[in-house]
């Protein structure tokens, strides 16, 4: 770990994008997540993201995301700035950054399953820019910014805030898609944004109750068992007053 920081706080880019390299890929080892926070790793990748290098943001937002699977790290990320970095990571506007975008959307999908990262996340403003990748004609970014405010709708106040910042028509128009990664998580994000009252006008407004329908009338898995859209779907109309 001493040679690793010494690698990440020289100048050096290619040293720098080595130690981003080895931390996401020993993060992908759940044995090793908790460990690697431990041994101070964050203090290695939150200064990366701030790196020129486009590499470099990109594999620390990488190790980030992985690292942010496990729960007692996404405490202490939240606790060590994590969610700032991730979410001024969002912001950045390059032709290069897509991938950037989608492993930092990834962490804070992560993080946003804490219940207190789900203001932290919103208090850092980051629901605005999760809406605008929403609408990303890259699928792999759209499909984590709406796994990101799935998970962040689970909070009365960001329910709201993310209708209010125009997150349900791109939220819609991922679930009228063929695609069945965005399908999934705009059902999802979909069936959580339905609670609220003044939500639920909005989206049946958008024309989202034929949507929902044609996802809900999918047919099961291959594998067997009921098809996670369509169980989303229902429970989304189930909240709109309407049965699938």
């Amino acid at each position: 770990m001493t040679r690793l920081i010494a690698y990440a706080e020289s100048a050096d880019t290619g040293l720098q994008r080595e130690v981003a390299e080895k931390l996401a890929n020993e993060a992908v080892k759940q044995e090793r997540q908790q460990q690697i926070v431990e041994l101070g790793g964050l203090r290695l990748l939150l200064p990366l993201t701030e790196s020129n290098d486009a590499e470099v943001q990109r594999l620390a937002a990488h190790a980030l995301a992985n690292l942010s699977v496990n729960a007692d790290n996404q405490i202490t990320m939240a606790e060590e700035g994590g969610i700032e970095m991730l979410v001024k990571l969002l912001s950045i506007r390059k032709s290069n950054f897509e991938a950037v975008h989608r492993q930092a959307s990834k962490a804070l999908a992560n993080l946003g399953v804490n219940a207190t990262n789900k203001e932290k996340i919103s208090d850092a403003q980051g629901i605005p820019p999760l809406v605008e990748l929403a609408k990303s004609r890259n699928i792999s970014v759209s499909v984590e910014a709406i796994a990101a405010l799935a998970n962040l709708a689970v909070n009365d106040a960001n329910e709201v805030e993310i209708a209010e910042s125009g997150g349900l028509e791109p939220i819609l128009a991922a679930a009228a898609t063929e695609n069945v990664d965005l399908q999934s998580q705009s059902a999802r994000a979909l069936r959580n944004l339905s609670v609220n009252p003044e939500n639920k006008k909005k989206i049946v407004g958008l024309g989202g109750i034929p949507i929902l329908m044609k996802l809900a009338g999918q047919s099961s898995d291959p594998g067997g068992g009921e098809n996670r859209i369509v169980k989303q779907a229902t429970r989304a109309l189930a909240n709109l007053g309407v049965s699938a």
